[in-house]
């Protein structure tokens, strides 16, 4: 079984909206669904573990990183289709999908998924550059 079945999109969006969105083509969800779980590999992947996180089911899986592949898919179901009826709200909790994929990757949240590299932890973000230099000369 996978990390997101369609079932799990029900709950936030209708079935009728998402047949009349697929034209009753899971196919088109099974697309969506892949395209979320590839944008958030792309995002977190190098500091957790998204192998084993998606292989969870059920209530296994993270509800934060399972809500934030959710809002994924559906904006990916409603970009398909012309832009100017995509819902203002789904825009927003896409928009929101990426702001907390950006705060994972950072270090600024502290979630519950299986890390990659836990030893070596401290060094992410991998951050270049020094102090600034301080005028203790006085000449």
């Amino acid at each position: 079984m996978a990390f997101l079945v369609k079932a799990d999109i029900q709950r936030y969006l209708d079935i009728y909206i998402i047949d009349e969105l697929t034209d009753t083509d899971d196919t088109i969800v099974v697309d969506a669904i892949a395209d979320a779980e590839d944008r958030v590999r792309e995002k977190i992947s190098p500091r957790f573990d998204l192998n084993v996180e998606f292989a969870k089911t059920g209530t296994l899986r993270n509800r934060s990183l399972l809500k934030c592949c959710i809002s994924l898919t559906i904006y990916y179901l409603y970009e398909r289709l012309n832009t100017r009826v995509l819902p203002e709200a789904k825009v927003t909790a896409f928009e929101i999908a990426e702001h907390w994929l950006n705060e994972v990757y950072e270090g600024k949240l502290n979630v519950n998924l299986t890390k990659i590299d836990e030893a070596n932890e401290k060094g992410w973000p991998m951050r270049w550059g020094s102090y600034l230099k301080k005028g203790n000369q006085s000449y």
